[in-house]
């Protein structure tokens, strides 16, 4: 991916948090955001 371009990841049990970090490791330019099915609850 592009800088700049962004990556969204719906769900954080399983495979989703450890996929955002390392997507976050490998791609530092490429903004990421994590949504998790909780009320009131959403991670960046």
């Amino acid at each position: 991916m592009k800088k700049g371009e962004k990556l969204v990841i719906v769900g954080c049990s399983g495979s989703g948090g450890p996929a955002a970090m390392m997507s976050k490791k490998l791609m530092p330019d490429v903004d990421i955001t994590v949504i998790r099915k909780e009320e009131f609850f959403i991670v960046r």
